[in-house]
Order: C-alpha cells, then structure tokens, then sequence
C-alpha cells in the first residue's frame, strides 16, 4: 500500500514538473524603477537562474532546473519572496524515493526474513503522512503562484498568439512561393516533352494559386513578376497548341475564291497525339473556341453543301475526307443527303473519338456548337422536301421514315447525340400532320401566285344553258303550274372576267375534290384551307393591284364581276360537295353563303358604289316629291298637259 502511494505521489510531481517547465523568469520590479530597469541599473529584465544543488544524506547532488515565473508582492512590508518551487519538489522527490526503499526493506524484513520491526513500520507511515501534508500545501503554493501571475501572462501570451500567426502566414506564403516555383519549372519541362495535358494542369495550378482570394500573394512585391510569368508560360503554351492544331487538322480549298469545287479533311497524326493535345486545350479553357471554328468550317463547307448542293463525298486511303462540288444549283435527293452525312460523322468519330472527361467525347463536346444549325438545314432544306403533297405520294412515305431514323440511330451510337436530341423525330412520328400541313401550305401558296396575276387578261363568261321545268310530266297529272321567275333566274349574265378568277374556283374545286378522298381530320382542315383562299382573294386583290384599280377602268369592272362570279358560284358550292365529303363533315354545317356576301361588297366598292343606301336617301326622296307636288299645284290648270308633263319631267 506504501509504494502505491509513493507511485501516486511521484505521478503527480512529473505532472507538475511538465506543466512548469519554462527556460526564464520575471525578476522582480523595484519600486521606482522603470520596468525595464533591474535595481542595479541593469537593463536586463529576463534573466536565466542557475538551478541549486541539493544534497541529501550523503546521495549525489541533484540539479533542479526552474524556469517558474515567481513574483510576491508584499502589501506591508514591499518585500518580495523569491520561492523555489522546483527546489522544494525535487526535495519532496529525494523523500519519496527514500520511503519507497525503506519501504522495500521492512516489506522484506517482515515477509521474507520474517522479522518483526512494528516500530519502524509506524514510523514509516508517520513520515508518509508528513510527505502527504507537504505535497498539499506545495499544490495550495503552487496555485496561488499561477493566479498571481494569470494577469501578467496574458499580455505575452498575446503576443506569442500573434508572433505564432505571423509565422503561420509566412509558412503559407514560403509554401505557395515554392509550389509556384515548382510549377515554372514543370510547365517547362512538360512543354519539351510534349506532355500537354500535364502542362495545361500545372497551368491551372499556378492560376489557382494566384487568384486565391484568401492568399496573401497579392501583398507580395514578386506577385507581379510572377503574375507576368504565368501570362507569358500561358500565351506561349496556346500559340504552341493552336500551332500544333493547324498542323494536325489540315483543311485545303478554304480559300476565298468561287470557282474552287474541291475542300479536304486531312487528320495527319495518330488518335494518341491529338487526344493529348485536345485535353490539354481542355484543361486550360481553350477547346470550346477551337470547336467553334472548326465546327463553322464543317457546316460552311461540308455539311452545307452536302445538303444544298449536288456533290460528291468520299475517303481516300491517307484518311482525306474530300467533298468535290458539281452542281450548285441541283437539290440533292434525300438519300444522297443522308449517305454523305453519315459518311462525314463516320470519318469524325474514327478520327476524334477521344474521351475528355467525364465519359465526355470530342464528338459531344462538338454538338452544341453544331446540332442547331444542322438540324434546321436538315429539315428545312431537305426533309422537309420529301414531305408527300398528295395520298398517293404518302403511301410511298415508308422508306423515307426508315432511312430517316437509321441516320438518326447512327448519330446517337457515335455519341454525337442522345435520345433526347432526335431531331428528326418530328417528322418521323407525326408524318399525317406534316402532310396535311405541308398541302394546306402549297394550296395557299398557289392561291397567292393567281391572285398575284394580271386582272386585264381576261375570258368571256356564258351562262350554261337554263334549265327547263317538265312540262309534258305535269300536265298528266293535270297539275298546273304558275311560273312567274324568268329562265335565267339565279344566273350569272353573260361578261368578261379575268382568267384568275376560273382558276382560282378551279382551285377551291380541286381542294375539296382532294377533301373528299381524305381522313376526317385532312377534310376538315382542306375545308377550311378552301375558305381561307376566297378570304385571301377578297383582301389581297385590291391591294394587290390598288394602282391599276385607281387608274384604269377597265380592270375596276374586270375586279367586279370576278367578285360576282366567285359569289355566284359560292351559293351552290358546299351543297354540291356535301354529299361526297366525310360524313363527319356531313353532320356540320358546312357553307360558303357568308363569304358571297363579303365578294359581292368588294366588288360594288370598287366602283365606288355599296349594296344598301345611305339613310339620307328616303330625305332626299321625300324633299323631290314635295317639290313635284308644288309645281303640279301652280302648273296643272295653268300649262296644258303635255307641255306640263315635259316640265315636270326635266326638272
């Protein structure tokens, strides 16, 4: 039990001796003296103590090194006490090990050579009591000591705060001098090398480290030079990739001149070497400018022409994509457009099918530099042109959707573009509202080319032959019959009108022909398309031809019995197709009666007349009879009557 206390006891004094180790201590201030100043006028306030020399019952002597800061302040008396705590520990340290030892004899003495030495034993446990006091009023000495000077430490502790952040800056900054160093170096290095992707990294590097915000870089007076270090390593590795990039990807009969007909793709290194160079371009930012222009070049060059023009695509065996062109002016048809693109993306993906990052390829990364205007000159200039205008040219449609989307499924194979980018899919899954679209658009431009015609190129109208009632039927059935209409009743008279006008009924009639033989929701809109064509021709002729309607007579009545005619025909027209159409169609009520009258008032208002008549009619009416009836009261039994109805005439 003894030696476990002496353990416990030697633990605790190595605890205190760790946490009091210090190399210097205060010297007391004088009263009166600056405190900078030691009593002998010394400046020295820090000093170094020489540790004691202890002697205890003839053991060696022990060193007892202190650095403990003590300073009392007596209140009383101004007299400071020097205490020397680490004299006073390494005494109480001499004590403990002398008890362990004692303790180890009478442990022997008493359990090994059976001797009994009970008074020894009390005084062993008498002097182990002793040293447990003289540990507790150390400790109590001890703390009071640290809360005297807990107030004076704070202040350096302060400082030595801030001297160890100032270190801390200046080790950040030596750090990042010497990963900059580094970097200068092994961007130059790289660069001999040809290890492009390793130089663009370190690039990136360096630029990291210059535009931290949270650095102290910028406070440096080298920051600029290195600054402008890294804008000459950077300027001088992009002069060198775009270099090698021209002299890699080689195009031939750019040149501004019309007559050159042939334009070639030469890639003249190996896969392994422009894919190092594409992903050094991309680490520094740069293969997105790049792109962009050697994707103009493919669309202005290629794929334009492959779409536009007549040409031909082909591959030589130096991997050369040569597009030779024929004829500027011939469309191509749809097949050639789709073999010679596919040729062309085929020719791409074996020649920059390099993964970037991210399983991202040079191919993805070049689509939205090109999907957009590909996919509108594609559909615009060529599939939209093999959009059928007739049921029958619709039946034969099938091969052109199979063609259609096999292109398509190439294009997302190679990673060009995704399931979501089908482009073409509009016209492959909506190819019935295309075509009808498509007829509807082609209707109304025609309609507009004969409206656009001269009036004065004209024909003779004849009204067919009346139709006669059976008489010889009726009168067996002794049925009689009053006719008090006349023969041409409801018939258009005998005139001149203009040959656009019979083409343009001869239209309306071939588009609800075309209704007749179509789905439901086809007839319904062709019914419509031939409403919208005499709408158009009753507002696009007078402003089409204002000027000749203003000046020549001749085209102003012309103008006016087209509108007759056209009205004319349009009372009997949806009766006469209302049986053929859809019988959906059947079901609705379907005319042209509202669009007779519109005609007919366009046509009175170009000669300046109107179909109903002013209100100040009936005024101007009454006024003359009342006038009549004046003179007939002071004329009839004065004028005889026949000079009377003469004057009454004339005026």
């Amino acid at each position: 039990m003894i030696e476990e206390f002496g353990d416990l006891v030697l633990t605790l004094l190595d605890r205190i001796l760790k946490e009091e180790k210090q190399d210097f201590f205060f010297l007391p201030e004088d009263e009166g003296l600056p405190p900078n100043e030691s009593p002998n006028g010394g400046s020295v306030l820090l000093a170094t103590i020489t540790p004691p020399t202890i002697l205890l019952e003839g053991k060696p002597a022990c060193h007892v090194t202190s650095s403990q800061q003590l300073r009392h302040a007596g209140c009383e008396t101004g007299q400071v006490e020097k205490l020397n705590l680490r004299e006073k520990i390494s005494q109480i340290q001499e004590e403990i090990v002398k008890l362990k030892y004692d303790v180890k004899d009478f442990m022997d003495d008493n359990y090994i050579e059976f001797s009994s030495k009970l008074t020894k034993n009390q005084r062993l446990v008498s002097k182990a009591e002793i040293l447990t006091k003289e540990m507790n009023d150390l400790q109590k000495r001890i703390d009071d000591q640290i809360k005297i000077e807990l107030s004076g430490s704070i202040k350096e502790l302060q400082n030595l705060s801030q001297a160890l952040k100032e270190s801390n800056v200046c080790l950040h900054l030596s750090n990042q001098l010497l990963s900059l160093n580094e970097c200068i170096k092994s961007i130059n290095q790289y660069q001999e090398e040809q290890r492009y992707v390793d130089t663009a990294k370190s690039l990136c590097t360096m630029q990291n480290l210059l535009d931290n915000p949270e650095s102290d870089l910028q406070d440096l007076e080298i920051y600029n030079a290195i600054k402008e270090e890294y804008k000459n390593l950077h300027d001088s590795f992009l002069s060198h990739a775009s270099l090698l990039w021209d002299e890699r990807i080689c195009w031939t009969g750019l040149e501004n001149n019309k007559d050159e007909t042939v334009v070639t793709l030469h890639i003249k290194d190996k896969l392994e070497n422009i894919e190092d160079l594409i992903r050094g371009l991309h680490y520094v930012n740069k293969l997105s400018d790049h792109l962009d222009q050697f994707s103009e070049t493919i669309m202005s060059h290629i794929i334009q022409p492959i779409i536009n023009e007549h040409c031909s695509v082909f591959v030589s065996k130096e991997n050369i994509f040569t597009i030779e062109y024929i004829d500027k002016k011939q469309i191509p048809i749809y097949k050639s457009v789709l073999h010679n693109l596919k040729l062309l993306f085929r020719y791409l993906h074996e020649h920059f099918n390099v993964i970037i990052d991210d399983n991202q390829t040079l191919l993805m990364k070049m689509q939205p530099h090109m999907l957009e205007q590909l996919a509108e000159s594609l559909t615009m200039n060529c599939i939209a042109k093999t959009i059928p205008s007739s049921n029958t040219e619709l039946k034969n449609f099938e091969p052109v959707v199979e063609e259609t989307n096999e292109f398509q499924s190439y294009l997302v194979e190679i990673g060009f573009i995704t399931e979501e980018n089908l482009f073409l899919k509009e016209y492959t899954d909506n190819i019935d509202k295309l075509f009808i679209d498509k007829i509807c658009q082609d209707l109304m431009v025609k309609a507009k080319n004969i409206i656009r015609k001269d009036l004065h190129d004209s024909i003779k109208h004849i009204p067919e032959t009346p139709l006669k009632f059976p008489n010889d039927e009726l009168e067996n059935e002794d049925i009689s019959i009053h006719r008090y209409l006349n023969e041409s009743s409801f018939q258009l008279p005998t005139c001149q009108i203009s040959k656009s006008a019979k083409e343009i009924l001869d239209l309306a009639k071939s588009i609800l022909d075309e209704a007749c033989d179509s789905s439901d929701a086809s007839a319904v809109r062709l019914f419509y398309t031939c409403r919208n064509v005499f709408e158009m021709y009753a507002g696009l002729v007078p402003e089409h031809h204002k000027k000749f309607l203003e000046t020549i007579p001749q085209q102003v009545a012309l103008f006016h019995n087209n509108c007759m005619y056209l009205a004319h025909h349009l009372l009997t027209l949806a009766h006469e197709y209302r049986d053929k159409l859809p019988e959906s169609l059947q079901q609705l009520n379907l005319t042209f009666t509202d669009q007779t009258l519109i005609l007919r008032n366009v046509g009175l208002a170009a000669l300046g007349q109107v179909s109903e008549l002013p209100s100040s009619t009936e005024r101007a009416l009454r006024q003359c009879i009342r006038q009549l009836e004046l003179l007939k009261t002071v004329w009839l039994d004065v004028l005889p009557i026949n000079i009377y109805c003469r004057a009454v005439g004339k005026s």
